[in-house]
């Protein structure tokens, strides 16, 4: 992969900072692909914006991940491309050797991954967010600097916003938002944004 180098989908912070981790870990980044047409052209942290996404066709040989924050938005591609999807783990992050880790997903720096814990494709630990023992966490979700603890399952497209916590052993649905700063003490039906300590639904 250090020799082939990776593409990064969306040249926005999220995008970069996608970037940043893979320089960290000594591996070629190729460029971004962004449909924000005055970004053609342009390049940050050295790399060059190649394109818009429109231009991309898959190729199972192109190492290329997604460096766009949005759930919904990186689904949208993941389903739409077919390419070898790499992770970018920050080598300042810790995770436990024993994780299961899917396709594509990013680890921030700071951010810890306890024994035992599942996270599914695409997702994104943010910096210094941290997942606690055996917590499940579910393809195309985004833990922002937030903490889930021991046990904990979220789903599909779940966002857990900034500072916010998940208490022990509780269950948060597909496409729910945490808000930021709130603490979940009990499980969060699908499709719902709940605020607040405790969190309740809006």
């Amino acid at each position: 992969m250090k020799d082939e180098g990776v593409i990064i989908i969306g040249a926005g912070g999220h995008g970069t900072v996608v970037a940043s981790i893979l320089l960290a870990s000594n591996i070629k980044v190729l460029g971004y692909y962004d449909d924000d047409i005055e970004k053609q052209g342009k390049t940050f942290l050295e790399i060059p914006v190649l394109g818009k996404i429109s231009d991309l066709v898959s190729d199972s040989k192109v190492k290329a991940i997604i460096g766009i924050g949005n759930n919904k938005r990186r689904k949208e591609i993941a389903q739409k491309f077919h390419f070898d999807w790499v992770n970018a783990i920050h080598p300042f992050s810790w995770i436990s050797p024993d994780v299961n880790l899917g396709k594509g997903t990013i680890v921030c720096a700071g951010a810890i991954i306890q024994t035992g814990s599942t996270l599914g494709d695409h997702v994104v630990i943010n910096t210094k967010a941290s997942v606690d023992h055996d917590c499940v966490v579910g393809n195309y979700s985004h833990v922002a600097v937030a903490h889930l603890a021991g046990g904990v399952s979220i789903g599909e497209g779940v966002f857990v916003a900034l500072n916010s916590t998940v208490l022990p052993v509780t269950n948060v649905g597909d496409w729910s938002i945490v808000g930021a700063g709130s603490v979940v003490t009990k499980d969060v039906l699908p499709n719902k944004t709940v605020v607040g300590i405790p969190a309740r639904p809006i």
